[in-house]
């Protein structure tokens, strides 16, 4: 008994020790217990995932407003010669600082306006604003030969015989392996308007048939018909897009699907699984605008 009692008697250090280590079990069971719950995880990723991809809408939203509201803003030309104009009178006529950096730049490097088509291969000047300033273009009649020569070897206009020059031949493109360079050959296609079209392909995944072109800003039925005679679809492979693999912004950069449409893509996948077919597709997107039926060409699962 005496053993015993000495095997159970604490010197006043380990009882203070003891009592310390009681104490922090105790508070540490208090805080298990009285431990606010919190949202799971994946809710709070899924509501921020929601947010981004508005905030990322409406700054698509807002650009395109603002490049649509720039594009609206008409100019105030009057008679000018590009190969003279200055800063000044380009500000006048309601050019941006880019328009005359890159026309004063051209000249600088040692580039005429020949004729007034010239202008409109500069990238800056789109075809709706040379529409406007097409008009009131003024050039000396001058050829190509005399801006090349030596002032000291130019002659009188009476002695300068034109060169007979022959008709350059349309031809005929590949709308899916067509550069741009080459579009601006054919009738009225500009530069502005070639660069849209290649944009618009890559976006597609390559076209499927030649009216697709009547979907490309800036291109209207006019347009189409001059150009339409030179354009064919080749046998070229559409870039088909994964419905169920694809990330969020390859599938909302697709010109056939919208924001909503993409939306509930997501969530078909998260909840319930793969999209089997182009009819479950269908089916999952019927409260939404109508399918474009072309779209059934792009997709795979």
């Amino acid at each position: 008994m005496e053993a015993l009692r000495k095997w159970l008697s604490f010197s006043k250090g380990e009882r203070v020790a003891l009592i310390t280590i009681f104490v922090c079990i105790f508070a540490l069971v208090l805080a298990c217990l009285f431990r606010p719950t919190r949202k799971s995880l994946s809710d709070a990723s899924l509501h921020n995932l929601d947010s981004l991809l508005a905030l990322r809408q409406a700054a698509i939203e807002t650009q395109q407003q603002s490049e649509t509201a720039q594009q609206e803003v008409e100019l105030q030309p009057f008679p000018f010669n590009p190969n003279t104009m200055t800063e000044e009178e380009g500000q006048r006529m309601g050019l941006t600082d880019r328009q005359i950096r890159n026309i004063i730049n051209y000249r600088d490097k040692g580039g005429k306006f020949y004729s007034k088509k010239d202008l409109a291969k500069l990238y800056t000047i789109s075809e709706e604003d040379f529409a406007q300033l097409e008009p009131f273009i003024v050039l000396p009649e001058v050829t190509r030969k005399d801006y090349d020569k030596p002032k000291s070897e130019t002659k009188g206009t009476q002695e300068i015989k034109e060169e007979k020059t022959t008709p350059k031949e349309i031809p005929v493109v590949d709308l899916n392996t067509v550069d741009s360079a080459t579009l601006v050959e054919l009738p009225q296609i500009g530069p502005y308007t070639a660069a849209r079209i290649v944009a618009y392909r890559e976006k597609l995944g390559g076209f499927i048939q030649k009216e697709q072109l009547l979907e490309v800003k800036g291109m209207d039925e006019a347009r189409y018909n001059t150009a339409s005679p030179y354009i064919n679809i080749g046998s070229g492979f559409i870039i088909q897009i994964d419905v169920n693999r694809s990330d969020f912004k390859a599938l909302v950069n697709h010109p056939y699907l919208n924001y909503n449409q993409v939306k509930r893509i997501f969530n078909q996948r998260e909840k319930r699984g793969m999209i089997k077919d182009w009819n479950q597709l269908q089916a999952l997107l019927a409260d939404e605008e109508p399918l474009n039926p072309l779209l059934e060409q792009y997709v795979k699962f």
